[in-house]
């Protein structure tokens, strides 16, 4: 049952992301958690944007963690984000304030240009842009971005943050450069201009989508965090291999 707005009423609770930025029309999701501040009592579970509530979840007495899942978002979902909770329910204009912590979500647009065809032997260039100022830890002026064709990373460059892009050249292209191509880039971490390093802990963070020859498709913003299961698979098989190659020489 809704009840009369009593700002008292509202407690703050704390709000946890894996990812700050990410790409447009992917998924963001939201934990709101309630862990070592309310009592073992049911709640509802606001969560705000802007000061202002966004959604709310009924939360049960024996929970502490509330998951909010925001599909398929669009430029418009950005802005800064907290949780609170309450006994009652409330309308949505009803609840204006801020959470224990608040942490700000930045939705943006990458995208890949370039030729949609080529003949082989030819050097093709494809450009990776955001249609926003990108928000990085520490203020970077580079970070670490790569060109994926089919789901698997091809050319690793630094990103400029301030022209907000990074260019990929497919030198002496051949038959087998046909693809679908895609950016990733890593907001979590500051690099040097120079630094080329594919590090196992930066890879497979890449999901493509469409048919087409040299095709270019909506790219993602990933976390370092992500992944860990299958990064830590990858990395034992290259421990494997090069134990092997240890033994045979």
């Amino acid at each position: 049952m809704l009840q009369e707005f009593n700002l008292t009423d509202m407690s703050p609770a704390r709000i946890l992301v894996q990812q700050k930025t990410i790409s447009e029309s992917s998924d963001l999701y939201v934990t709101c958690s309630t862990f070592r501040i309310k009592k073992q009592i049911m709640v509802y579970v606001y969560l705000c944007k802007d000061d202002r509530l966004y959604e709310k979840i009924q939360q049960k007495s024996d929970q502490y963690d509330t998951l909010f899942t925001i599909p398929s978002v669009g430029l418009n979902v950005s802005g800064n984000y907290s949780c609170v909770y309450s006994t009652n329910e409330y309308l949505p204009n009803q609840v204006a304030k801020r959470g224990d912590n608040r942490i700000q979500i930045q939705v943006i647009d990458i995208s890949v240009a370039g030729p949609s065809t080529f003949e082989e032997g030819d050097n093709v260039t494809l450009r990776c842009t955001l249609s926003v100022p990108l928000l990085t830890l520490g203020e970077c002026k580079f970070i670490q971005s790569y060109l994926t064709r089919n789901g698997i990373i091809v050319q690793v460059q630094p990103f400029n943050v301030m022209e907000m892009e990074a260019t990929f050249t497919i030198e002496g292209a051949i038959f087998r450069d046909s693809g679908h191509y895609s950016c990733v880039v890593l907001p979590s971490k500051c690099i040097q201009e120079h630094q080329k390093i594919l590090n196992g802990n930066n890879s497979g963070f890449v999901e493509v989508r469409g048919e087409g020859i040299l095709t270019t498709t909506p790219s993602k913003v990933v976390s370092q965090q992500a992944n860990a299961n299958t990064l830590a698979v990858q990395q034992e098989q290259i421990q494997e291999s090069q134990d092997l190659e240890a033994q045979d020489g």
